[in-house]
Parts: C-alpha cells; sequence; structure tokens
C-alpha cells in the first residue's frame, strides 16, 4: 500500500529526474595576449600551476597561476626566427622544473645552436619564477623536434619527437623520419640517445617511465624496411599507420615491442601502469585486426574520411591484449590523458565532434566543433559515465591535465569559445585563449551501480 500511494504522489507531482553531471566545475580562468595562444602541458608547483605552451607558433609561452586559477607571471622565450614553442613541463630538482620545446632559431633566448637552419630540440631548465637557468638545443642538421617526454626518477629528463638527421647528437638513422629520444640530466649534459623507425615515416606518440626505471614509447609507422620495428599489420596500399610500443630498460635497450591496431590509422596517445600490465589510451580509425570486437563505432566526418574512437587497450607486463574498448559516436574521439581512479578504474580526457553513441551533451552541432570529453570506466573497461566540457567553438586539451586528491583534476584547454557554456570567461573569439579549470569527481566513494550517469536528483512540476 505504501508504494502504492507513493506512485501515486509521484504521478500527481509530475517528477522530472534529471541527470546531474559527474564532474562540477570549481573554478576557471582564461588567459590570453595578442596572438593565438596554445597551451600544451601544465605543472604542479605548490602553490599554484605553471602551464606551458607558444604564442601562434613562434615564441614560447609559460604562465604561473596561483591555486585558484589567478595571474602570477608570465614569461615568453624566442629568437628571430620565431620558431620556438613548449611542449611538455615536469618539476625538476628542488623548485625548478624542465621545459621540453622545439627551437628554430639560433639567437635571442636560444644561447648556442650547434645545427642553425633547422628546428631541433630545445631543453630549458628554469627556477619557481620562469627564469632561465640553462638552456640546450640537441639534434642535427636536419629537422629534428621534441614533441613529448618524460621526467626520470634519477632526476633527468627525456625529450621524444622525431628526426631525419644522420649527424650530431643522432646516433643512429632508419631512414625517412624518425621517432628519436634524447635523455639529458639535470645539468643539460646528454646521457644517451635512441632512435625508433624503418625506412618509411614514423613519428613519436608518447612516453613514460616505468616502474622498474625503464621506458615505455610509442610511435606511429608507416610500411617500410629494415630498422628496428617489426609490424605485420601494415596496408602497403593505403599507407595508413600502426601503434608501435617498445619496452626498454634504464639505458636504452630494447627489451620488447608489440603492434596494435588494424588496417587503418592506430596511435597511443598516453599509458598508465597498473599493477598487472599497462593501460594503453590510443585512437583508432580501425575495426578490424586487434580492433575487432571492441565496439568502434563507424562514421565519416564531413569530408568523407571514417572518423576516429577513443580505443582503451589493457595490457600484461609483455603488451600481450587482456581487454580493449572503443568509445565514441559518429564523428572523430581521441584521448589525451589517462588516469588511474581510486576504485581501480580509469578517467580518461580527451576531445569529440559526436552527439550520439557513447557521447551526449556536445556544446555544439556535431560534426563542427571539438568539446572536452571526460569518460570512466571500470576496471574492465565498462562505461560508467562520460562528460562533455566546453562552449560554442572548439577547446582543445592536450598533456595539460593534473589528477590531484578528493577526486580533483586542473586541466588547461586551448579555446576560441566565448563566455558560453561552461566558459564563463570573456576571451577573443578572433583568437585562441587558454582556459585553466579545477573540477571535481562528485561519483568518488559512490558504489558502482550508482555511478551509471551520476546523481539522479528529483523536483516537481511546477517547482
Amino acid at each position: 500500500m505504501k508504494y502504492r500511494i507513493l506512485l501515486s504522489v509521484l504521478l500527481f507531482l509530475n517528477i522530472h529526474i534529471i541527470v546531474a553531471q559527474p564532474l562540477t566545475l570549481n573554478w576557471q580562468s582564461c588567459y590570453g595576449t595578442s596572438g593565438n595562444d596554445v597551451v600544451m602541458d601544465i605543472v604542479s608547483t605548490g602553490d599554484g600551476y605553471i602551464f606551458a605552451g607558444n604564442i601562434s607558433t613562434y615564441k614560447l609561452l609559460l604562465v604561473k597561476t596561483d591555486l585558484e586559477g589567478n595571474f602570477v607571471w608570465e614569461k615568453q622565450y624566442w629568437g628571430s626566427d620565431f620558431g620556438e614553442g613548449a611542449f611538455r613541463i615536469f618539476p625538476a630538482d628542488v623548485g625548478n622544473y624542465f621545459v621540453v620545446a622545439t627551437a628554430l632559431s639560433s639567437d635571442g633566448d636560444v644561447t648556442f645552436d650547434p645545427y642553425p637552419g633547422s628546428n631541433n630540440c630545445w631543453i630549458l631548465k628554469i627556477d619557481g619564477e620562469g627564469n632561465k637557468i640553462w638552456d640546450k638545443i640537441f639534434g642535427g642538421n636536419c629537422n629534428d623536434k621534441g614533441f613529448t617526454g618524460a621526467f626520470c626518477s634519477d632526476t633527468s629528463v627525456i625529450s621524444f619527437g622525431h628526426s631525419c638527421s644522420t649527424d650530431g647528437d643522432i646516433s643512429v638513422n632508419y631512414g625517412s623520419w624518425d621517432g628519436w629520444m634524447v635523455k639529458v640530466d639535470k645539468e643539460g649534459n646528454k646521457v644517451w640517445d635512441f632512435s625508433i623507425g624503418h625506412s618509411s615515416l614514423d613519428m613519436a606518440s608518447s612516453i613514460n617511465e616505468t616502474s622498474d626505471n625503464g621506458f615505455l614509447a610509442s610511435i606511429v609507422a608507416t610500411d617500410g624496411m629494415g630498422g628496428n620495428i617489426e609490424c605485420d599489420n601494415f596496408d602497403p596500399i593505403m599507407q595508413f599507420v600502426e601503434a608501435v610500443l617498445l619496452k626498454l630498460d634504464e639505458n636504452a635497450n630494447l627489451q620488447w615491442q608489440r603492434c596494435y591496431g588494424g588496417s587503418r590509422h592506430d596511435a597511443i596517445k598516453d599509458i598508465v601502469e597498473t599493477e598487472d600490465g599497462y593501460l594503453l589510451a590510443c585512437s583508432t580509425n580501425s575495426s578490424d585486426g586487434d580492433v575487432s570486437g571492441a565496439g568502434f563505432h563507424i562514421g565519416y566526418d564531413n569530408g568523407g574520411n571514417i572518423t576516429s574512437d577513443i580505443w582503451l587497450v589493457k595490457t600484461d607486463f609483455e603488451g600481450n591484449i587482456v581487454w580493449s574498448n572503443c568509445y565514441g559516436g559518429y564523428y572523430n574521439e581521441s584521448p589525451s590523458r589517462v588516469f588511474r581512479t581510486g576504485d581501480g578504474g580509469y578517467i580518461v580526457f580527451g576531445s569529440t565532434l559526436s552527439n550520439d553513441g557513447d557521447v551526449s551533451g556536445n556544446h555544439n552541432e556535431a560534426g563542427w566543433y571539438r568539446d572536452i570529453w571526460v569518460i570512466k570506466v571500470n576496471n574492465i573497461g565498462e562505461l560508467q559515465w562520460q562528460q562533455c566540457i566546453g562552449g560554442a567553438g572548439n577547446e582543445d586539451i592536450a598533456k595539460a591535465v593534473l589528477q590531484l586528491e578528493g577526486g580533483k583534476y586542473v586541466f588547461s584547454a586551448t579555446l576560441n569559445s566565448n563566455n558560453t557554456g561552461d566558459i564563463n570567461c570573456i576571451t577573443d573569439p578572433n583568437s585562441w585563449s587558454v582556459w585553466l579549470v579545477e573540477v571535481t569527481d562528485t561519483t568518488v566513494g559512490l558504489p558502482e551501480q550508482n555511478r551509471k550517469q551520476s546523481i539522479i536528483s528529483c523536483f516537481p512540476n511546477p517547482a
């Protein structure tokens, strides 16, 4: 009888059930110069954050904020050729930071360039005020760029990018463009370098230090011969790329390699180590090969090209696949960062153009503008919740995400949205600006069965 009475009351009140967003925005700030500002990475300083990127692809940009996103200082580094930009920033020894960057100039803030006239890997060490302690150029007389990197437990740093050089700091080149990494100690001295490639085009994708002080490095590779890549899934006609994962020891000796994907484009964007292996956050355009049965969402972009999904791949410590799942909709999705969560699951920060399939709540017409897309999965890859964050324009998130305590995250994105949707600040709609945000996962601590789209709220109509 009590249940019947309650049901009658609910029907009378015309109760509306709504789904609360799993992530709540705690604070946000926007920053911009007179150019197009692009953020690539962020680091915690204890009393705030430093984000790193570039201004219109020609000046390296560093901005320090306090713990609530308020501006503290800004530094710019560049030379007369205007080809400088930061890609990663890491803590170094106490109070100092490494910046992994690329430089084209041979003057200005570039102290010494032994390979003028070409792009080179540029590593800077700065203090807590953004002042340069030292900077070093690494590379050769072709083009060499540091696109990503890793901080090492011995307080050194690795820059990982690509190279076509056969001289200078490059010990070996396998032909065309290779993935190339260089390890540098805290004084800026080269420790070792390592090339990944073969006769065709091979580009750096991600690198992480592992618990045994070795490294997991990934590249995207096209069909080629020779070198140190061994894949059998290349499509020699379409020339799509394969995701290649290599395990190195602490001295860059190759221990094993694995190739993942299908007959189209596959790339590993980020990696997190688990107690029994690794979780690879990938993008894929394939629906065959290793992606078969993973639930790929077939779709086509406005130019008729097959679109991509986020593809999570769980492996053991030898790189063997345990499970994999695809997440997305009709248009393009791609991951940027992945983190372990306290319940043994994973949270992924990336981007989406879709508003169907696994995706809902996009702030734009599907297929035209990107939202930040956050997904939470359990330890076997089952989707628990998803959320789109953004406004009426593009929001791009690179490596600039930090996992804090208590289910909090800080991320920095590049945007051209202006005071719409989740964006509560004024930016120049004709240029790109930087958006700094802190969010809290409100589902932390909830039983798993209650995490499906998070918290349910009720209100009568009229309220």
